[in-house]
């Protein structure tokens, strides 16, 4: 690829997309990203060893324009490691990433408004906007205006799960200078314990940002600036075929809670976190009844065996004794172990709950 010239007032962006078999939606992507009316970016796809024609559609768009670059990789690995890998080769020139993964796309003021809002407020380490998911405009309770956000006030929310501001991987603009880790950004610690595929943690791409929030704030811009696949269209995601939010959740406000919020907040997060644990899994358990799933229940019940005990020992008592019972209902309704089929990749995009 051929890397822009920086300025002051016309800084490089790179976008990143993470592919695994998106030939279905990546010309979308990368249109949406030849569409932008801001025209200093650069844009990496980073094939994740696809078997599809994703490398083909992505190699046919860099035909045609230098500033889009393929990166061809024959190792397969697991979502935010593949991240972490793609960010490695961000060009020095860049001063800030728009990682879009291949199912979503960008309103053609994307990057434009990203950038002008990060400049007028060098502050933020991350700028983030309204985004749409299928039809439906997100967050609901978003500021109505341009405005500056406390990194730790998002970060809170976000492990309490009382605002999606920060959305997936998809929606922010990263000052890149200012991410602590990068370019490693993404932690890829797997959950729970003793899984034999030992899947991604779900909260992982919040996670990732935490540590850049604790010190630096977060731009918000109203406008609707990105489109997001519809969440039923990722139903084959790991997460979603389990349920896995809300135990993740649990885990996340068990280690990094104390760091944004107070003792009785971060009471009243895990006690909801739990509850709805406790009834995402008693209804999920009801339904399978009518077919097996050793799956569900073995993830279950790892999540169980990791958290009860933490939840015990970090005086949490009644919500480790609800989750103990919830347990032993799913115990009864059959066997954890199962023959895993062949791996099943997650898409490249994170879930959104």
């Amino acid at each position: 690829g051929v890397w822009p010239e920086t300025s002051p007032r016309n800084p490089v962006v790179a976008v990143l997309t993470p592919v695994y078999k998106g030939g279905d939606s990546l010309a979308a992507c990368l249109e949406s990203v030849r569409a932008q009316d801001y025209h200093n970016w650069i844009h990496l796809v980073a094939d994740n060893a696809s078997r599809d024609a994703s490398r083909q559609i992505a190699e046919s768009f860099a035909a045609t324009d230098p500033r889009v670059t393929v990166l061809s990789f024959d190792e397969m690995l697991p979502m935010l490691e593949n991240f972490n890998r793609a960010l490695a080769f961000v060009p020095s020139a860049a001063r800030y990433l728009k990682q879009l993964h291949a199912d979503d796309t960008i309103h053609p003021a994307c990057l434009r408004t990203m950038v002008a809002a990060a400049e007028c407020d060098p502050s933020a380490a991350i700028v983030v906007s309204r985004f749409y998911v299928g039809s439906v405009l997100s967050p609901t309770d978003a500021p109505a205006g341009p405005t500056r956000l406390s990194g730790r006030m998002v970060a809170k929310q976000a492990l309490l799960g009382t605002s999606n501001l920060l959305g997936t991987p998809s929606v922010p603009l990263l000052r890149i200078a200012r991410m602590v880790g990068w370019p490693s950004l993404f932690r890829a610690d797997r959950f729970p314990p003793g899984h034999p595929t030992v899947p991604p943690h779900n909260q992982g791409d919040k996670e990732s940002y935490l540590a850049t929030l604790d010190r630096d704030d977060v731009a918000f811009v109203p406008e609707a600036l990105v489109f997001l696949k519809e969440e039923r269209q990722s139903a084959s995601g790991f997460a979603r075929r389990v349920g896995g939010w809300h135990a993740t959740r649990v885990d996340l406000l068990l280690r990094r809670g104390l760091r944004f919020m107070d003792h009785d907040t971060l009471r009243k997060g895990i006690r909801r976190a739990v509850w709805k644990w406790t009834r995402s899994m008693a209804w999920r358990s009801l339904k399978q009844l009518h077919r097996d799933d050793p799956e569900f229940r073995l993830y279950h019940r790892l999540c169980l065996d990791d958290l009860v005990p933490r939840l015990r020992e970090a005086g949490y008592t009644s919500e480790a004794a609800l989750l103990a019972g919830v347990g032993s209902f799913l115990a009864h309704l059959g066997p954890t172990t199962f023959t895993h089929p062949a791996p099943r990749r997650e898409p490249e995009r994170s879930e959104l709950p």
